[in-house]
């Protein structure tokens, strides 16, 4: 999975179903920019060529022009101001790269939010792990045929953690693939899960409500465990009936490159996601 450093946590992280709009308009602003930007810079190179042309036929003595003195000063202006234009639009292409980077982090962020949370029927552990490998394809093909070999390999999954105080739901690991049976096929399902990062799930019934506190708790857990394993956390779920909107604002505006993507989701079928 790819990492994106300094998430942009304003607009980008909210869903809408005109997201994408909103997006196309945006991108499509930025390329017109970028348009309008190369033809006067197409326009200022023409011009430096004619003036070369011209200075060239100025020393074949076919034409008078400008005096050498002179005539020096305007090609380097005119040179200056080409570099100055192309120094301005790589500086837009390097930000209309970075904010397409960052459109494509929130739109699989908010498609993987929602379709997970379109499978969860109930709050429990083996509805979110079966909804998590159902729309999950990197590592959801490989991880079906794993436990398809031994229904009991599932159980490898559930309730897992580092010690009593960190434990999860849900914790989908290259680790816990057991290696007695399946041979070179574990070892792709090992190495898709380091490819994608481990995924992390946790069910809240108690309390009823999320609040800021249980996301920082959640949040730390899930940093103590990327610390001590060295893995990085591709996908942390965190479900629960109810959430504050301060625990919300909170989520919003966190980010830290050891989570690949934050999820909260409150209540089955209804999606916030951060």
């Amino acid at each position: 999975m790819k990492i994106f450093d300094n998430q942009d946590n304003s607009d980008l992280n909210t869903f809408s179903p005109t997201l994408i709009t909103t997006y196309s308009q945006k991108a499509v602003y930025s390329i017109h920019s970028i348009e309008r930007i190369l033809y006067v810079l197409l326009s200022v190179l023409v011009a430096f060529a004619l003036l070369v042309f011209i200075d060239t036929a100025a020393v074949k003595g076919y034409i008078k022009f400008l005096p050498e003195d002179e005539y020096d000063i305007v090609l380097s202006l005119i040179a200056f101001i080409a570099i100055g234009i192309i120094v301005f639009l790589l500086r837009i292409i390097l930000n209309t790269r970075k904010k397409l980077d960052n459109w494509a982090y929130v739109f699989e962020k908010n498609s993987i939010g929602s379709l997970i949370s379109i499978g969860l029927s109930n709050l429990d552990k083996k509805t979110l792990f079966f909804s998590i490998i159902e729309n999950i394809g990197e590592i959801g093909e490989p991880i079906k045929k794993y436990i398809s070999k031994n229904k009991d390999n599932i159980d490898s999954f559930f309730d897992q953690g580092i010690s009593k105080d960190i434990m999860f739901d849900v914790l989908i690991d290259g680790d816990k693939i057991m290696s007695k049976d399946g041979g070179d096929d574990n070892d792709f399902v090992v190495n898709k899960l380091n490819e994608y990062g481990t995924v992390v799930g946790k069910i809240v019934t108690n309390p009823d409500t999320i609040d800021t506190n249980e996301i920082k708790l959640f949040v730390r857990s899930v940093l103590e465990y990327s610390k001590a394993t060295s893995k990085y956390v591709g996908l942390a779920l965190l479900v629960g009936n109810d959430i504050t909107s301060e625990a919300m604002d909170y989520a919003k505006n966190y980010s830290n490159k050891s989570i690949g993507y934050l999820i909260i989701i409150e209540k089955p079928g209804i999606m916030n996601s951060v």
